[in-house]
């Protein structure tokens, strides 16, 4: 049947009545009746942060010593208090390990706004299941270390704005929140690149634990140890006294590495560089003899010795077995301030090692054209015209060690792969350099060998003692400078005692330094020997792989211990 045009008009003005119609009513039913609802999720939405998580940092076997965890804040998402039972507060607040009332006292304010903080996966299961009409969580990353106060000065911590500060955290900033192509299925967020650091972690927490016991045993200001690698330039371990704990950085009050911002003066383990620079300027040989009366005339200054000796010719040998201040003077005078400086410089003292990690100071090298004659003389056993941070002179011995080759030292391994549990290669490059010839390099480390193996035999060194291996190095027992650089404070000395091992073909090189001791005399022989000692045979079985099975290593570790404990 056809349709009048009335007909149609009215069956067309139905249907837009019947359409106005359901959009009225659906319009009344958001705006009016699912308002509250719809308003809470919006602003749950608007509350939800979009989290990226930070990759995580490993030593060199895996082992974990920096992550992101998931955890959650708690938002207000009551209208009235009055409407919510007592047994859904009382339960919930059983749930938030907190008591009742206060969970009132705190949903009675405003909504929307957190209540609890640090709410745990567990937690929140209980909450989405019962109780997302009282309160709604937001995720955010938080960063943890798990080793608490272990390697804090290498990995930094991250801000509560998520940003990494000091170490590791900070210069690899970009890589660690770099996004990765890996996909976990029960990774909920995108994460950055995990990376892992040359530090072995059980040998790091040894040294912090020596460490610390040598520096309070002394009653020393601070200290430090340097474990490295000469062919490589990895960093073993590295500890630092004080310490600080990146997990509560904020209650911290100091978090700085000390090892690479201060400078002091490196005193007799300089005199390894000396004796070096002057064989490789030809300015003296191989069989120089020294007259060494105990003093030495320089311009109106006297040098002397450390102790009293009769006058006597020495060699070079017997220079670094004596420490004789006298004959290293010689040595130094021997070479024009110029060629001196120079050489210096080849070991990279007065520049930055450029080190992965911030903060790094240049350490002191006056310019030799503002050298008088005594500073020539004091330099050679390091004091005057040179100051060092510890973390330049470990890098510039290491370059003896290693046959004249300067390594570039740092802290990055590489990028470790979740998948296959493997490292890759470091994605920087490592710079190297001659800093002095293969055939001076070797000789001198026979000389610091032939050194520590006689003072040992006549039982006048404590440090080099390590059983199966020979050891290379030397003390340093260096006047402490006064804060104002106007002379040195009488008493205080800085303690240190450089070696690797083993002497003929070294994997090895640690440096020990204590500041300002109060035992032992304040030598470097005394505080620091044992220290090193310690951590030699620790680092043997860990690094060389010599009776490195886990459960051997954890016992040793262990009985030490408990002997300094007991």
């Amino acid at each position: 049947m056809k349709l009048t045009y009335k007909q149609r008009l009215f069956i067309s003005q139905f249907f837009f009545l019947l359409i106005f119609t359901l959009i009225w009513i659906q319009l009344f039913n958001l705006q009016i009746l699912k308002s509250h609802g719809l308003l809470t999720e919006a602003k749950k939405q608007f509350y939800q942060p979009q989290i990226s998580l930070r990759g995580d940092i490993r030593d060199r076997n895996g082992e974990l010593l920096a992550l992101d965890i998931i955890t959650y804040d708690l938002y207000n998402n009551v209208d009235k208090i009055e409407k919510i039972p007592k047994e859904s507060i009382a339960s919930l607040a059983k749930t938030l390990n907190t008591s009742s009332d206060e969970l009132v006292n705190k949903l009675k304010q405003r909504k929307n706004i957190k209540i609890f903080s640090g709410i745990t996966e567990s937690q929140i299961n209980e909450i989405k299941t019962g109780y997302s009409n009282i309160v709604y969580p937001v995720p955010k990353s938080v960063r943890a270390y798990p080793h608490k106060r272990m390697a804090a000065h290498l990995i930094g911590y991250v801000n509560n704005d998520g940003k990494g500060q000091h170490g590791i955290e900070s210069y690899y900033n970009g890589l660690i929140t770099k996004i990765t192509e890996y996909t976990n299925k029960n990774q909920l967020y995108p994460k950055g690149t995990d990376i892992s650091l040359t530090i072995d972690s059980a040998l790091q927490e040894y040294a912090e634990e020596e460490l610390k016991q040598a520096v309070e045993k002394s009653r020393a200001t601070r200290g430090a140890i340097i474990a490295l690698s000469p062919k490589t330039g990895e960093i073993y371990a590295w500890s630092v006294y004080p310490g600080f704990n990146p997990n509560t950085f904020y209650n911290e009050k100091s978090i700085k590495n000390w090892s690479i911002t201060d400078i002091y003066e490196p005193g007799s383990t300089f005199k390894i560089i000396t004796v070096s620079s002057a064989l490789e300027n030809m300015t003296i040989e191989k069989n120089s003899i020294f007259f060494d009366p105990g003093f030495l005339k320089v311009g109106k200054r006297i040098i002397k010795n450390h102790n009293k000796t009769k006058p006597q010719y020495i060699n070079l040998l017997e220079l670094f077995k004596q420490s004789s201040n006298v004959a290293s003077a010689q040595v130094a005078l021997s070479m024009s301030p110029e060629n001196f400086y120079n050489s210096i410089k080849h070991f990279t003292i007065g520049v930055k090692t450029n080190i992965d990690l911030p903060g790094e100071s240049q350490g002191l090298l006056l310019n030799y054209k503002k050298w008088r004659s005594i500073d020539t003389a004091t330099t050679a056993f390091g004091q005057g015209a040179v100051s060092v941070t510890p973390l330049q002179l470990a890098c510039a011995i290491s370059s003896i060690a290693n046959h004249g080759i300067w390594t570039q030292p740092h802290v990055l391994k590489g990028i470790w792969d979740p998948t296959y549990l493997l490292i890759s290669e470091n994605p920087n490059n490592i710079i190297t350099k001659q800093a002095i010839s293969q055939e001076v390099a070797d000789y001198v480390s026979s000389l610091l060998k032939e050194s520590v193996k006689e003072n040992i035999k006549a039982m006048t060194y404590i440090p080099g003692d390590i059983p199966g291996y020979e050891v290379a190095g030397k003390t340093g027992t260096a006047q402490k400078i006064r804060t104002d650089g106007k002379g040195y404070y009488a008493g205080h000395t800085v303690a240190s005692f450089i070696g690797y091992f083993p002497a003929d073909a070294p994997e090895i090189l640690i440096l020990v330094v204590i500041d300002d001791p109060k035992t032992g005399g304040g030598w470097g022989n005394t505080v620091c020997g044992p220290v090193f000692n310690n951590v030699a045979k620790i680092a043997a079985k860990r690094i060389l792989k010599v009776h490195n099975k886990k459960e051997d290593l954890t016992r040793d570790i262990n009985e030490k211990i408990n002997e300094k404990t007991n």
